[in-house]
């Protein structure tokens, strides 16, 4: 919980304008730390800090619209936020981006090529960083062809990966 003194000292940095306490003022209303709870409060803290460029919020607003927590579900105002995030190098939003196309949420189904081209690209990116969900998917991909050529070299190497970091299946 926080106390009192950091609570007012959030508010008066998000007040402000500034970024990081808008952000942190949006996830105290997301999560009813210091203040009850509140996702219409928080989706507005996160939007003033995302459109400074703040990854974090970013990512959350991200969140709360694929899930439709506290807000519409809308899947093409999450891919805009977790683009943005991603572009930034979180790498959260770069699985959550391999994941939504993998699945066909931002593209059709019947177009598997352009799929498997942006899963394996976000999915790469956020890998490469030590996402271990990725490395997990990536491997997936590498040793059932999926969008890719079956290679159980590349596949192992990131099964690898993901298992020195406890990673035993898919999650998400």
């Amino acid at each position: 919980m926080i106390k009192n003194d950091e609570h007012h000292e959030i508010i008066k940095a998000a007040e402000q304008g500034d970024a990081i306490g808008q952000y942190n003022l949006g996830a105290m209303y997301d999560y009813g730390e210091g203040v009850e709870q509140n996702y219409w409060m928080a989706e507005k803290w996160y939007t003033l800090a995302a459109k400074q460029g703040d990854a974090d919020a970013q990512y959350n607003l991200g969140f709360m619209f694929a899930k439709g927590k506290g807000v519409p579900k809308n899947i093409k105002t999450a891919v805009n936020w977790f683009t943005l995030a991603a572009e930034q190098g979180d790498t959260d939003s770069q699985y959550n981006l391999g994941q939504m196309y993998r699945e066909g949420k931002v593209l059709p189904q019947n177009d598997k090529t352009a799929l498997s081209w942006f899963a394996r690209s976000w999915y790469t990116l956020a890998a490469e960083q030590g996402h271990s969900k990725a490395q997990y998917n990536l491997a997936i991909m590498y040793s059932q062809g999926d969008g890719v050529p079956v290679c159980d070299k590349t596949a192992a190497k990131w099964f690898t990966l993901a298992a020195e970091q406890g990673e035993d299946g898919p999650q998400y």
